[in-house]
């Protein structure tokens, strides 16, 4: 396959000049640190700090036959609130602002085709072991009907440079059909170590598991290295392997950055 190189290029660029140019005004000004949560399966336990915003975005590219590219993004906010349910609860939007699909003799350049609402919140945190759960509802906006809301459980365990995430989700069809299955349970793990004396760079490796009523289990395999620049800025990399087992196989490359924007309105 060929993948469309000028919009990776594209995107390369704008990515460098914010790593080099706004964040740096930023990381003067706010110590927040980004949380980032791509390119993993698994989300972990950790929210983005009160008040702040933080962007997560990047591309992904197919190298199965056809050709796909999209570049993913994630916007997260949590309120500054001292208690009650909104206390550390990180409401988050995700869509893929561009997807290019290379599969057909049309190729098409758009918008994503779904919105995903997210709320994470920690339940319990502990000095190793910490949970949460996040409430989600995604929406399709075109070629599929209705969409679909579930939950998922965060279990994170840490002990010095390593850590291992857990996830068990469960989602439900608002309209059920053959694209949008009634039913849906994933479970997600990744493993991941810091690498060197500062602690800037790590590495992962991470499995996912997919069964969505009626039809077979899907695997996914996927490594890669997070490195953070600064403290509110972390660039990533990583290779997803998909399809063993069942589903569509191929595979994905995937890059990014996790920038925090620090608090809205000051």
């Amino acid at each position: 396959m060929r993948y469309p190189s000028n919009l990776i290029v594209r995107f390369l660029i704008s990515s460098l000049v914010a790593a080099t140019g706004l964040p740096m005004t930023f990381a003067q000004n706010v110590p927040y640190d980004a949380t980032p949560q791509r390119p993993t399966f698994t989300s972990d336990t950790s929210t983005t700090a009160p008040g702040t915003m933080e962007i997560e975005f990047g591309a992904a590219a197919t190298g199965s036959s056809g050709g796909f590219l999209a570049l993913p993004t994630m916007v997260k906010y949590t309120p500054d609130v001292v208690g009650g349910f909104l206390h550390q609860a990180e409401f988050s939007l995700s869509f893929d602002a561009v997807q290019r699909d290379s599969s057909s003799t049309d190729t098409q350049t758009r918008f994503g085709d779904s919105l995903l609402l997210s709320v994470r919140r920690p339940i319990w945190a502990g000095d190793s072991f910490s949970l949460a759960i996040a409430p989600q509802a995604q929406f399709f906006l075109r070629e599929k009907d209705g969409g679909r809301v579930g939950l998922t459980g965060l279990a994170a365990y840490s002990d010095g440079p390593n850590t291992a995430v857990v996830n068990l989700t469960w989602t439900v069809a608002t309209e059920r059909s053959e694209t949008n299955p009634a039913r849906k349970y994933d479970f997600a793990f990744d493993y991941g170590r810091t690498l060197g004396a500062g602690g800037r760079l790590g590495a992962f490796a991470g499995l996912l598991m997919e069964k969505p009523s009626r039809n077979d289990v899907a695997v996914s395999m996927s490594q890669g290295l997070t490195y953070r620049m600064r403290p509110n800025l972390v660039w990533d990399v990583a290779i997803v392997e998909e399809g063993i087992g069942a589903g569509r196989s191929g595979y994905r490359i995937l890059g990014g950055l996790t920038v925090n924007l620090g608090r809205i309105g000051m």
